[in-house]
């Protein structure tokens, strides 16, 4: 019998999460909700499901096994905690929240109800997991330094973009793929600093930063950079870890699954190599989470099995909302620890 999913929010890549259930042969989308209406039944009508407009009668009247929280940061905890509370697990789109205590009650939900938790973020592929590599064999020495570079062109921000949907910018979005890839490598730092810009005016009446540097400090000194812009010509992905044997660098030439990743390895000034010998890619998020379902895998191995790092673990959901917790309280403040 096919997993039955429930789509919970509209937003972004909602018809193509839909879609990719639907593709698969152990899964479908069953119903379809959202908080405003005219956009849910839109999603509803193009995937061919019920829209239904009561979020009780999701959980309760359509048999599902698991819901796709694709929505605004503002609703996601709510949304979790009432579906983990209903025994469904919970595929969400990163971050999960903004607020510490809403991922403290998501977390305690989940793990009161035993149900599966995996957060979405496929931007650990095979470039970076090359890198753990060579970083694991020794190969780039004593790692003293790395940057993680995200820029996206959205100079104008949508109606999504406020404190009371959003609950933040670039690093309530965009920026937590370079929070993904540097905890991915690094784990959790002891303490950050951040600077936090305002490009336009409406960025800066809603109070929702369109750029922001991160300097973040992990035992013996380890500086790791975070550059995240929202207002950038075009795309740019880039990840450089540099080491006392050696610097690797991951150039990134588009957005999702599909972009292809260039890996250079550079021994001194004048010696750059191609690294070409890369693993494979983790498997897609939402083929993971229907696999979480069929296979019934734990929880506490997605980000540790190779194939599930297009997504987090419960509790390193929870860390990243910490790390962002601090990145706005420490705007402009110098180092706080964490």
């Amino acid at each position: 019998m096919k997993k039955r999913l429930g789509i919970c929010g509209c937003t972004g890549h909602v018809v193509k999460f839909g879609e990719m259930v639907n593709s698969f042969a152990e899964s479908e989308i069953a119903v379809v909700w959202d908080y405003r209406e005219e956009r849910g039944r839109k999603v509803a009508e193009t995937l061919n499901v019920p829209f239904e407009p009561d979020y009780e009668k999701v959980l309760d009247e359509y048999g599902l096994d698991g819901v796709l929280v694709i929505t605004e940061n503002s609703h996601k905890a709510e949304l979790c905690i009432r579906a983990a509370e209903h025994g469904l697990s919970i595929f969400v789109e990163k971050p999960m929240c903004v607020s510490l205590k809403e991922a403290y009650a998501v977390r305690d939900a989940v793990n009161r109800n035993g149900v599966k938790f995996f957060m979405t973020d496929p931007f650990v592929r095979r470039g970076l997991i090359k890198i753990k590599e060579m970083m694991k064999n020794g190969e780039l020495g004593t790692v003293t330094e790395a940057i993680f570079r995200i820029c996206q062109n959205r100079p104008r921000f949508k109606e999504q973009f406020s404190q009371d949907t959003s609950q933040g910018g670039i690093m309530a979005d965009v920026g937590g793929h370079a929070i993904h890839m540097a905890h991915y490598l690094f784990g959790k730092p002891e303490k950050l600093s951040s600077v936090l810009a305002y490009n336009n005016e409406y960025a800066r009446s809603n109070n929702v930063e369109t750029n922001a540097r991160v300097t973040m400090v992990y035992p013996g000194d380890l500086l790791v950079s975070l550059e995240c812009s929202f207002v950038s010509r075009g795309y740019e992905g880039m990840c450089i870890v540099r080491g006392t044997e050696g610097s690797a660098v991951v150039v990134s030439g588009g957005i999702g699954h599909e972009r292809e990743e260039i890996v250079e390895l550079y021994r001194s000034q004048n010696e750059k190599e191609a690294i070409t010998d890369l693993p494979d890619n983790p498997k897609s998020h939402i083929r993971y989470f229907v696999e979480m379902l069929v296979n019934d895998l734990p929880n506490d191995i997605v980000g540790v099995d190779p194939y599930s790092n297009s997504g987090v673990s419960l509790e390193h959901a929870v860390e990243y909302v910490e790390i962002i917790d601090a990145i706005y309280r420490s705007a402009g403040k110098g180092l706080l620890e964490l």
